[in-house]
């Protein structure tokens, strides 16, 4: 997995496929904040094939990390080969994690998306 081609195409990835679904209208701003429960409510929905899982696993993370950086001032970066997100929780102190492994578990227990992000994010 080149790590660096899958954040350049994270924002294009959600752009083409919120848009496909009619949550969003393709080549406008994604707008984060107001996708959070529409998207979180598509995804709970899905009845997910095997052959889909790493697609929409992908998606729901790429949203996580959009989210969080543009919603609660995350940073992403890259070690070795795995993306992280670093959420500043107060002054000088950060929790870490890999939003594809939350995504993994958000898809397979068909958790709230939008419940995870208001938690996390605040």
């Amino acid at each position: 997995m080149d790590t660096k081609r899958v954040i350049e195409e994270s924002v294009p990835m959600l752009d083409d496929v919120l848009g496909s679904i009619g949550l969003h209208k393709s080549g406008s701003v994604l707008e984060f904040d107001r996708l959070r429960e529409p998207f979180s409510n598509w995804l709970q929905q899905q009845v997910v094939q095997q052959e889909d899982f790493a697609f929409l696993v992908s998606l729901v993370a790429a949203f996580i990390s959009e989210y969080l950086i543009h919603q609660a001032g995350a940073q992403r970066h890259i070690s070795g080969q795995q993306i992280l997100l670093r959420l500043p929780i107060q002054s000088g102190v950060a929790r870490e994690f890999d939003p594809f492994v939350v995504a993994v578990g958000l898809v397979r227990e068909r958790d709230s998306l939008a419940q995870f992000l208001v938690t996390v994010g605040s």
